[in-house]
Protein backbone atom coordinates (compact mmCIF):
# COMPACT_ATOMS: atom_id res chain seq x y z
CA UNK A 1 0.00 0.00 0.00
CA UNK A 2 1.29 3.50 -0.84
CA UNK A 3 0.06 6.81 0.69
CA UNK A 4 -0.14 9.85 -1.72
CA UNK A 5 -0.19 12.81 0.09
CA UNK A 6 -0.71 16.78 -1.25
CA UNK A 7 -0.49 19.12 1.11
CA UNK A 8 -2.68 22.79 0.26
CA UNK A 9 -2.25 25.81 1.27
CA UNK A 10 -5.97 26.66 1.51
CA UNK A 11 -8.29 29.80 0.92
CA UNK A 12 -11.18 28.06 -0.71
CA UNK A 13 -12.70 25.58 1.19
CA UNK A 14 -15.39 24.33 -0.41
CA UNK A 15 -13.24 23.78 -3.62
CA UNK A 16 -10.67 21.88 -0.99
CA UNK A 17 -13.10 20.07 0.03
CA UNK A 18 -14.91 18.54 -2.96
CA UNK A 19 -11.39 17.63 -4.90
CA UNK A 20 -11.40 14.08 -3.82
CA UNK A 21 -15.13 13.79 -5.77
CA UNK A 22 -13.92 15.60 -8.46
CA UNK A 23 -11.16 13.15 -9.08
CA UNK A 24 -13.01 10.36 -8.78
CA UNK A 25 -12.72 9.10 -12.26
CA UNK A 26 -8.90 10.04 -12.78
CA UNK A 27 -8.63 7.94 -9.22
CA UNK A 28 -10.35 4.94 -10.26
CA UNK A 29 -8.50 5.09 -13.45
CA UNK A 30 -5.42 4.69 -11.58
CA UNK A 31 -6.61 2.00 -9.46
CA UNK A 32 -6.76 4.83 -6.01
CA UNK A 33 -8.50 2.45 -3.08
CA UNK A 34 -9.44 5.54 -0.86
CA UNK A 35 -8.56 9.08 0.01
CA UNK A 36 -8.84 10.97 3.29
CA UNK A 37 -8.87 15.06 3.64
CA UNK A 38 -6.97 16.71 6.82
CA UNK A 39 -6.84 19.92 8.36
CA UNK A 40 -3.64 21.04 9.88
CA UNK A 41 -4.25 21.43 13.76
CA UNK A 42 -1.52 23.78 14.68
CA UNK A 43 -1.88 25.94 11.04
CA UNK A 44 -5.23 27.27 9.71
CA UNK A 45 -5.23 27.23 6.28
CA UNK A 46 -3.48 24.62 5.83
CA UNK A 47 -4.65 21.03 4.82
CA UNK A 48 -3.74 17.53 3.22
CA UNK A 49 -5.61 14.66 1.13
CA UNK A 50 -4.19 11.11 1.41
CA UNK A 51 -4.73 9.08 -1.93
CA UNK A 52 -4.27 5.25 -0.93
CA UNK A 53 -3.01 2.77 -4.08
CA UNK A 54 -2.25 -0.89 -3.85
CA UNK A 55 1.36 -0.26 -5.74
CA UNK A 56 3.45 2.10 -5.86
CA UNK A 57 3.80 2.15 -9.46
CA UNK A 58 0.11 3.25 -9.85
CA UNK A 59 0.50 5.85 -7.07
CA UNK A 60 3.29 7.30 -9.03
CA UNK A 61 1.20 6.87 -12.77
CA UNK A 62 -1.41 8.92 -10.95
CA UNK A 63 1.04 11.68 -9.31
CA UNK A 64 2.45 11.87 -13.16
CA UNK A 65 -0.80 11.88 -15.19
CA UNK A 66 -1.05 16.01 -15.81
CA UNK A 67 -4.95 15.87 -14.64
CA UNK A 68 -3.66 15.68 -11.97
CA UNK A 69 -2.04 18.66 -11.62
CA UNK A 70 -4.15 20.81 -12.91
CA UNK A 71 -6.89 19.70 -10.65
CA UNK A 72 -4.82 20.35 -7.42
CA UNK A 73 -3.50 23.56 -9.06
CA UNK A 74 -6.90 26.05 -8.92
CA UNK A 75 -7.67 29.49 -7.72
CA UNK A 76 -8.13 28.99 -4.07
CA UNK A 77 -5.95 25.89 -4.03
CA UNK A 78 -2.14 26.70 -4.21
CA UNK A 79 -0.54 22.78 -3.58
CA UNK A 80 2.92 22.98 -1.30
CA UNK A 81 4.15 19.58 -1.43
CA UNK A 82 3.67 16.39 -2.53
CA UNK A 83 5.42 12.98 -1.33
CA UNK A 84 4.72 9.26 -2.22
CA UNK A 85 4.60 7.35 1.54
CA UNK A 86 5.69 3.80 1.52
CA UNK A 87 4.65 1.53 5.16
CA UNK A 88 7.58 1.00 7.02
CA UNK A 89 5.67 -2.11 8.19
CA UNK A 90 2.66 -4.17 6.46
CA UNK A 91 -0.01 -2.59 6.50
CA UNK A 92 -3.24 -3.99 8.89
CA UNK A 93 -6.50 -4.84 7.35
CA UNK A 94 -8.37 -1.30 6.51
CA UNK A 95 -11.85 -1.62 8.41
CA UNK A 96 -14.36 -0.51 5.76
CA UNK A 97 -15.63 2.95 6.89
CA UNK A 98 -19.58 3.66 8.02
CA UNK A 99 -21.20 7.08 8.04
CA UNK A 100 -24.13 7.05 10.50
CA UNK A 101 -26.69 9.63 10.02
CA UNK A 102 -29.23 11.00 12.84
CA UNK A 103 -30.49 14.40 14.71
CA UNK A 104 -28.78 16.13 17.12
CA UNK A 105 -30.46 15.38 20.29
CA UNK A 106 -31.07 19.21 20.86
CA UNK A 107 -33.19 19.10 17.58
CA UNK A 108 -35.42 16.56 18.39
CA UNK A 109 -39.03 17.17 19.21
CA UNK A 110 -39.10 14.24 22.30
CA UNK A 111 -42.96 14.95 22.28
CA UNK A 112 -43.06 12.59 19.33
CA UNK A 113 -41.15 9.79 20.92
CA UNK A 114 -42.68 8.72 24.61
CA UNK A 115 -40.20 7.38 27.17
CA UNK A 116 -37.09 9.30 24.71
CA UNK A 117 -35.53 12.29 26.31
CA UNK A 118 -32.34 14.14 25.49
CA UNK A 119 -30.07 11.82 27.43
CA UNK A 120 -31.43 8.89 26.42
CA UNK A 121 -30.99 9.42 23.12
CA UNK A 122 -27.09 10.35 23.60
CA UNK A 123 -26.57 7.27 25.51
CA UNK A 124 -28.40 5.57 22.46
CA UNK A 125 -26.42 6.70 19.67
CA UNK A 126 -22.99 6.47 21.97
CA UNK A 127 -24.24 2.60 21.88
CA UNK A 128 -24.39 2.76 18.18
CA UNK A 129 -21.60 4.15 17.41
CA UNK A 130 -19.46 1.33 20.27
CA UNK A 131 -21.14 -2.11 18.67
CA UNK A 132 -20.56 -0.20 15.51
CA UNK A 133 -17.22 -0.33 15.46
CA UNK A 134 -17.14 -3.81 17.87
CA UNK A 135 -18.87 -5.33 14.52
CA UNK A 136 -15.57 -4.09 12.82
CA UNK A 137 -15.79 -0.89 10.71
CA UNK A 138 -14.41 2.05 11.29
CA UNK A 139 -18.03 3.73 12.03
CA UNK A 140 -18.53 7.60 12.48
CA UNK A 141 -21.70 9.59 13.49
CA UNK A 142 -22.43 12.66 11.20
CA UNK A 143 -25.31 14.52 13.45
CA UNK A 144 -27.21 16.98 11.72
CA UNK A 145 -29.75 19.25 12.51
CA UNK A 146 -33.36 20.27 10.29
CA UNK A 147 -32.02 22.74 8.43
CA UNK A 148 -31.26 21.53 4.59
CA UNK A 149 -28.65 24.05 3.41
CA UNK A 150 -26.24 22.94 6.84
CA UNK A 151 -27.00 19.34 6.06
CA UNK A 152 -25.92 19.30 3.00
CA UNK A 153 -22.63 21.08 3.73
CA UNK A 154 -21.69 18.61 6.43
CA UNK A 155 -23.12 15.55 4.69
CA UNK A 156 -21.44 16.69 1.66
CA UNK A 157 -18.35 17.27 3.25
CA UNK A 158 -18.22 13.29 4.87
CA UNK A 159 -19.13 11.61 1.61
CA UNK A 160 -16.09 13.36 -0.77
CA UNK A 161 -13.90 13.04 1.78
CA UNK A 162 -14.34 9.02 2.42
CA UNK A 163 -15.31 5.89 0.03
CA UNK A 164 -18.17 4.56 2.89
CA UNK A 165 -19.15 0.88 2.56
CA UNK A 166 -22.31 1.88 3.71
CA UNK A 167 -24.13 4.95 5.00
CA UNK A 168 -27.02 4.49 7.56
CA UNK A 169 -29.82 6.91 8.10
CA UNK A 170 -31.18 7.03 11.39
CA UNK A 171 -35.16 6.37 12.71
CA UNK A 172 -35.63 10.15 13.38
CA UNK A 173 -35.24 11.13 9.67
CA UNK A 174 -36.40 8.55 8.31
CA UNK A 175 -39.75 8.35 9.75
CA UNK A 176 -40.91 11.59 10.76
CA UNK A 177 -42.99 13.19 8.36
CA UNK A 178 -42.07 16.45 8.98
CA UNK A 179 -38.67 15.70 7.67
CA UNK A 180 -39.82 13.61 4.51
CA UNK A 181 -38.37 16.11 2.11
CA UNK A 182 -35.35 16.38 4.39
CA UNK A 183 -35.44 12.19 3.84
CA UNK A 184 -35.32 12.28 0.25
CA UNK A 185 -32.53 14.87 -0.36
CA UNK A 186 -30.53 12.91 1.95
CA UNK A 187 -31.10 9.69 -0.17
CA UNK A 188 -30.11 11.85 -3.43
CA UNK A 189 -27.24 13.40 -2.05
CA UNK A 190 -26.06 9.84 -0.91
CA UNK A 191 -27.06 8.38 -4.24
CA UNK A 192 -24.54 11.55 -6.47
CA UNK A 193 -21.62 10.91 -4.41
CA UNK A 194 -21.60 7.75 -2.62
CA UNK A 195 -23.13 5.52 -5.45
CA UNK A 196 -20.94 2.77 -3.95
CA UNK A 197 -22.36 2.73 -0.57
CA UNK A 198 -24.94 0.42 0.63
CA UNK A 199 -28.01 2.46 2.49
CA UNK A 200 -29.31 1.00 5.80
CA UNK A 201 -31.67 2.22 7.83
CA UNK A 202 -32.23 1.74 12.07
CA UNK A 203 -35.47 1.71 13.72
CA UNK A 204 -33.83 3.00 17.29
CA UNK A 205 -31.32 4.93 18.46
CA UNK A 206 -29.27 1.44 19.58
CA UNK A 207 -29.92 -0.26 16.74
CA UNK A 208 -27.29 1.24 14.14
CA UNK A 209 -24.60 -1.89 13.99
CA UNK A 210 -27.60 -4.38 13.19
CA UNK A 211 -28.84 -2.08 10.22
CA UNK A 212 -25.44 -2.26 9.10
CA UNK A 213 -24.61 -5.47 9.36
CA UNK A 214 -27.37 -6.17 7.31
CA UNK A 215 -25.98 -5.08 4.31
CA UNK A 216 -22.49 -4.87 4.86
CA UNK A 217 -19.88 -7.82 6.44
CA UNK A 218 -16.48 -6.29 8.07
Amino acid sequence: MTTLLVRHRITDLDAWRSLPHGLAALRSAHGCTGARSFHQADEPGAGAIAFEFPTLAQARAFLADPALRAAISVPGLAPTELVLLDPVDPPTPARKAVLLLGFEPRVVDFSNYPGLDEAKLRAGLAASLAATEAAGFDAEWCLVTTDWSEVDAAVRARLVARDYAAVMIGAGIRTAPAHLVLFERLIDLIHTLAPGARLCFSTSPDSAAAAVLRWVQP
